[in-house]
């Protein structure tokens, strides 16, 4: 056993007795029916001895590392521990089952009996998922005449054999006693060896164990340490960080990231000393940093660095500050942080870099190296450089390096071939390179190295400063709880994808994540636990897979850490597996695969031999996962095997053609089971096991086959019951998440949960009460003819492709969208109780050709009988609202405040059956929708008929006195809209007119857009806080009104408005952004020298006369135009402040030498850009005086265009070349050099 593994043995003693300790205590309901079963004394016995136990293991102090004898007894504890939690779990179990099925009678001396109720049976909690509870006592049964209580503390004799599957107290009583029995020994044989030890040698030990075993940090300087080896393009990617925040205020960080060994340091290394920067700083400052985040030895450490001078006698740390500063104000500064472990909060931070931040700083850098995403996300300024393992070609280079001393090393074709297959299998990672290449030179024999190849020697703790011992100090950054989570999930295959929902029931089942005294549920901790391993960077999150990954080599090292506990079978590939090893994996892929022309799959005797022969290891599994296909008489074996196993919490089986039912009935202990997944990729259809019924612990059920008929009836498909799992908190039926789901069933008609087959009536109250997330989905013939059960902690609702429901997705505090795809379905009471819904952010209802009259007759609601009324009615925290293809909408209506309160608590009045009561006779119009005045953000498309109300009496009482409301409101284009709306966003908008108006006369809405549409004039005059207005596609808008009215418009957007003429902008003095783009009418743009904050200005400038005038446009940051002829001399000069300018469509093969002159009056010019320049055969000749220009792009122009390199300015730092010929990118690729970055087609030039 090696050091780490005795180091975890006292903690993993720990945990155990918590555990046990938790699901015995005192008055709970395991602790009082262990009492009624007569086996108090022996439980109270054995739960004080492990409280004794755990007592002296505390005072053990890490003395187990090292001494043999000691790590020993506390191994044989550990496992103790383990029986005796089996045991407490399996009289659970018991307790349980009689509680499930009252006709089991508890007999007392022969004479009582104590009943457990039905009415106990409806309120069953498990104690080893939950608080322990007191309960009801139970009534203990004697004739039928009378009827005791028992009096507390009183125990039965015992529990009848016959009464419960396998009782037998007897037997419960001797091992319980043997259990405590043992554990008594072991304590005192631990007290006796910590006698001896005495307390100066423990601590002596301790910190012996903690320099030799666990502190394998190196401190680091800045000299590269030998060749490096890749890394080309992230070295190119932070040199050009490093120019472009050349003139940056302050301080930029960068992170870069990676497990340990990757490369980080060498990386930072290789930057450090990169010449081609060497010019960029005044200073450069390398310090390592470690776990002792001291700012006083780091401030130290950065003087030592710019400084000659001694500030020893310094211990101020005010004092030290201020030195630094002195020494590097009004200089540009390279600083790297390596290795930075502590994630410190922000004022320690803040004063450490105090210094660099201060108000002469300018363009300084920080280069960070960490292992922990969680620090570079919260301390980087910018996006973190995420190191991987080296490509396989600069890996291979750097492995022989390593193995040979020759990356060029050619000489034995034989050792080239094992060290490839080594190479492999190192995941491109250097420490680990190194680390082997230490054990393969000294023999360069095709046996040694084959040796090392089979014992994998580098995965081993004893290699100082090896790449286990680096991973582990990542590990040893966790708690245990969070070591459990992370070692286990080792017996899952190398880059095995976890879904985050799915990992955290897994460890849920095996009791990995405890509550303790928090709030939080135990899959809310459970994610917290792996946010901790992501941050870290133990696990890491695949974006394209939606799913998690143990990151590279830290999969070997948790099987390594865990290898007493977790096993993996894979193939013939297995090294020894340990006879008390808790949760293991078969892994088949390798030995069993599908013929493709018989369809058959081979037979291996040599993997069922294998199979055989680790029956004695199986006993006290706890976790069993087989992956991968398998034949008939494998499946034999393994169920022969494990026929042995007692204590199973998991089973995940996957496979073929097989009998799934048969191996759950040979379970031994079905009631012990927590998780079953049972996946079968054949397309034979197979009943789901009935057996199922009896797994009363069962917490997760995830099944993917098909459901048979089981009621022999050509006309119903209905699933087994499966009333008696009351712990079930997770249905998944399909090929494929949380409470309730269902996927991919294209036979299931009928679901026992949902309402009974044939004669049966459906009980109409909530079923599964803690049901909180139900997803349906492609069961096109499952049939909901009651209303879904209301539930007020319905937090997720997924429904699609079901028959007899519209298409529903959504959360109950975030968003809700609903879908239609045709035909006459009515989305009623039927469905929904809608009220759960009350604090949804977002809705989108799409696709709905037939939402009119609809009327919600089992909710009765008094307001408007419209569907999409009442939600809005129950959503009073409705923020956005989405209206998409909904053409038999027609009205929109504001409430008045006054009557929204009144009618939505009228509305909300809940029956005892979950459904609002009706109070009032409905007021129902057709396709008229009610929103609240709280709503901040409307999109509407598609809705051809709809229209916000504009009628006289939708403005009574809104409207100025001054104004009169025409008859149709609709013709003037007046819309009614909340008060609070701050964006309107109206695509394919069918009236001529748009003339929005507010409740109360009081304006928010900020951002206006029209998309498509018959619009012809819009007036703005009541939207006095506007600060956003796009217009496109409006083919017919003629008139922008009350344009003098928006002073606070900051963007104007007008693209493809073609009839529109004239423009006034005399009072957007605020605007900052102008586009205007193919409106070919506009000829008459008037007041642009009133838009004295322009910083963005886009214009076809060929359409209007030359601009006159000096200073106009002084804040201009930007210009795109398509044409340079009407910009003068006058009006360049103005542009002072102008650093982009992009050329578009220019219809000229070069610019004319006055134009060219124009140009060069552009001193502030930093990015100049040509694009869709499809005649421009030459760039200006005179580009190179453009001093201040450091980028260029040149973007879909002429394929003869030519660009020297003479005539590039001297400033320029970045050239870019997308979608050009290839002569031309060919051509710029030998520009680059180590000032001038090139860029083509997205990647840099070498």
């Amino acid at each position: 056993m090696e050091a780490v593994e005795d180091a975890a043995l006292e903690p993993a003693i720990g945990w155990l007795a918590d555990t046990i300790l938790a699901n015995l205590s005192a008055g709970g309901k395991l602790e009082s029916w262990i009492r009624q079963a007569g086996l108090g004394n022996d439980i109270g016995q054995l739960k004080s001895e492990v409280e004794a136990v755990e007592m002296v293991v505390s005072a053990v102090h890490g003395r187990a590392a090292g001494n043999k004898p000691l790590a020993r007894s506390l191994a044989a504890v550990k496992e103790l521990l383990y029986d005796a939690d089996d045991v407490v779990d399996e009289l659970d179990c018991y307790r349980l089952q009689q509680e499930l099925q009252p006709e089991t009678m508890l007999e007392t001396d022969g004479a009582q009996q104590v009943e457990i109720s039905r009415q106990n049976a409806d309120n069953v909690q498990s104690s080893s998922t939950a608080d322990a509870t007191t309960i009801p006592r139970p009534v203990a049964a004697g004739n039928s005449s009378s009827r005791k209580r028992m009096r507390t503390g009183q125990e039965s004799t015992h529990i009848a054999a016959g009464d419960l599957n396998g009782w037998n107290k007897e037997a419960f009583s001797e091992r319980i006693q043997d259990i405590t029995s043992q554990l008594q020994g072991k304590r005192d044989a631990i007290t006796w060896l910590l006698k001896i030890l005495g307390s100066e040698s423990g601590v002596a030990s301790s910190n012996h164990f903690q320099r030799t075993i666990s502190d394998p940090r190196r401190r680091t300087s800045s000299l590269v340490q030998g060749k490096v080896y890749g890394r080309s393009q992230e070295r190119g990617s932070i040199r050009t960080l490093i120019k472009e925040h050349k003139s940056t205020a302050g301080v930029t960080i960068l992170p870069i990231v990676g497990i340990g060994g990757v490369g980080k340091t060498a990386l930072a290394q290789l930057v450090y000393n990169d010449l081609a920067l060497e010019s960029q700083f005044d200073h450069k400052i390398w310090i390592w940093v470690s776990k002792d985040f001291d700012e006083m030895r780091l401030t130290r450490e950065m003087l030592d660095c710019v400084s000659q001078e001694t500030c020893d006698g310094i211990c101020s740390f005010t004092k030290l500050q201020e030195v630094l500063e002195g020494h590097i104000k009004s200089k540009r500064v390279l600083l790297v942080l390596d290795d930075v472990w502590e994630d410190m909060d922000d004022g320690r931070w803040n004063k450490l870099l105090a210094p660099f931040n201060s108000g002469s700083a300018n363009g300084n850098m920080i280069i960070m190296t960490t292992r922990k995403p969680s620090i570079a996300q919260t301390r980087g300024t910018i996006g973190a450089i995420n190191l991987d393992g080296l490509k396989s070609d600069d890996f291979w280079l750097f492995f022989k390096a390593c193995a040979f001393g020759d990356e060029n090393y050619e000489e034995q074709a034989s050792l080239s071939d094992l060290g490839q297959k080594i190479a492999q299998k190192l995941i491109g990672n250097p420490l680990a390179s190194q680390t082997v290449g230490a054990l393969l030179k000294n023999h360069l024999t095709v046996d040694h190295w084959s040796n090392i190849l089979k014992t994998e020697a580098w995965k081993s703790l004893n290699h100082t400063g090896g790449i286990m011992a680096s991973l582990k100090l990542s590990y040893d950054e966790l708690p245990y709880h969070v070591q459990l989570c992370c070692s286990y999930c080792s017996i899952f295959p190398y880059n095995y994808g976890f879904n985050a929902e799915e990992l955290v029931r897994l460890w849920i089942s095996q009791g990995f994540v405890k509550r303790g005294h928090s709030s939080k549920s135990l899959e809310e901790i459970g994610r917290c636990y792996l946010t901790d391993l992501v941050n870290l960077g133990l696990f890491e999150l695949v974006q394209s897979l939606s799913c998690y990954v143990m990151c590279g080599l830290m999969h070997d090292f948790a099987r390594l850490v865990s290898r007493t506990e977790c096993a993996t079978l894979d193939g013939l590939q297995c090294n020894d597996i340990f006879p008390n090893v808790h949760y293991l994996s078969i892994v088949t892929n390798s030995i069993y695969w599908r013929d493709d022309q018989t369809g058959n799959i081979p037979h291996s005797e040599m993997f069922e031999f294998f199979l055989q022969n680790i029956v004695a290891s199986v006993r006290k599994l706890r976790t069993l996962v087989l992956i991968g296909k398998y034949d008939f008489f494998f499946f034999k074996a393994f169920q022969d095997v494990f026929q042995k196993t007692n204590n199973l919490r998991l089973l995940q089986m996957s496979g073929t053609s097989t009998d799934f039912n048969s191996i759950l009935c040979s379970l031994v202990n079905p009631t012990r089971l927590w998780y079953l997944k049972l996946e079968d990729d054949n397309a034979e259809h197979k009943p789901l096991p009935h057996v199922l019924s009896k797994f009363f612990h069962l917490q997760v059920l995830d099944v993917a086959f098909y459901i048979v008929d089981l009621e022999d009836s050509e006309e119903w498909r209905i699933l087994p019951p499966l009333g008696m799992l009351r712990f079930l908190r997770r249905l998944k039926l399909s090929n494929m998440e949380r409470v309730l789901e269902i996927y991919d069933c294209p036979a299931l008609e009928v679901f026992d949960l949902f309402q009974k087959g044939h004669n049966h009536e459906i009980e109409h109250k909530s079923w599964l009460p803690s049901l909180r997330r139900l997803i349906v989905s492609d069961c096109p013939h499952l049939h909901v003819q009651s209303p879904f059960p209301p539930s007020a902690i319905f937090s997720k609702l997924l429904i699609n492709e079901v028959s007899t429901i519209r298409t529903m997705e959504g959360s109950s505090t975030k968003t809700f969208e609903i879908a239609g795809k045709g035909g006459k379905m009515a989305l009623d009471d039927k469905i929904l109780a809608f009220y759960n819904l009350k604090d949804i952010k977002y809705l989108k209802i799409s696709g709905f050709e037939n939402l009119t009259s609809t009327s919600f007759r089992g909710l009765r609601c008094s307001i408007t009988g419209k569907l999409l009324s009442l939600m809005l009615r129950h959503s009073p925290t409705l923020k956005e609202l989405q209206l998409y293809n909904c053409p038999l909408l027609k009205q929109l209506k504001t409430e008045e405040e006054g009557n929204v309160q009144s009618n939505f608590l009228s509305s909300f009045k809940v029956s005892s059956s979950g459904y609002a009561d009706d109070t009032r006779p409905s007021s129902a119009v057709d396709g008229l929708v009610h929103i609240p005045l709280n709503l901040r953000k409307i999109s509407i498309c598609e809705c051809p008929r709809l229209i916000f109300d504009g009628s006289r009496e939708g403005f009574a009482g809104f409207t100025s006195p001054k104004e009169e409301v025409e008859e149709d409101g609709q013709e003037n284009g007046r819309c009614l809209l909340p008060q609070s709306l701050e964006h309107l966003y109206w695509s394919h908008y069918s009236r001529k007119a748009l003339r929005p108006c507010f409740v109360g006369n009081v304006a928010h809405l900020k951002k206006l857009e029209v998309i498509e549409g018959n619009l012809e004039y819009l007036q703005l005059d009541s939207c006095t806080a506007l600060e956003d207005l796009k217009i496109i596609c409006c083919d017919q808008l003629v008139g922008l009104e009350g344009m003098q009215l928006v002073g606070t418009l900051r963007s104007l957007v007008l693209d493809k408005n073609s009839r529109l003429e004239s423009l006034q902008l005399h009072s957007c003095t605020s605007l900052e952004r102008l586009e205007i783009n193919l409106c070919d009418s506009l000829v008459a743009l008037e007041g642009l020298p009133s838009l004295v904050n322009l910083k963005h200005l886009k214009i076809p400038l060929e359409s209007y006369e030359p601009i006159e005038g000096i200073e106009l446009f002084p804040a201009l940051e930007s210009l795109e135009v398509n044409d340079l002829s009407p910009l003068n001399t006058t009006f360049c000069k103005g542009l002072s402040s102008l650093r982009s300018l992009t050329l578009s469509f220019l219809g000229a093969t070069r610019l004319t030498d006055e134009q060219e002159g124009v140009l060069l009056l552009l001193r502030s010019l930093q990015e100049l850009q040509f694009e869709y320049c499809y005649y421009l055969v030459g760039l200006p000749a005179g580009l190179r005086g453009l001093s201040s220009l450091k980028t260029l792009k040149i973007i879909a122009c002429n394929p003869n265009l030519v660009l020297s390199k003479e005539g590039l300015p001297p400033s320029l730092e970045e050239l870019v070349i997308r979608e050009c010929s290839d002569k031309l990118s060919e051509q710029c690729r030998l520009f680059a050099t180590s000032k001038l970055e090139v860029k083509i087609d997205g990647d840099y030039a070498d």
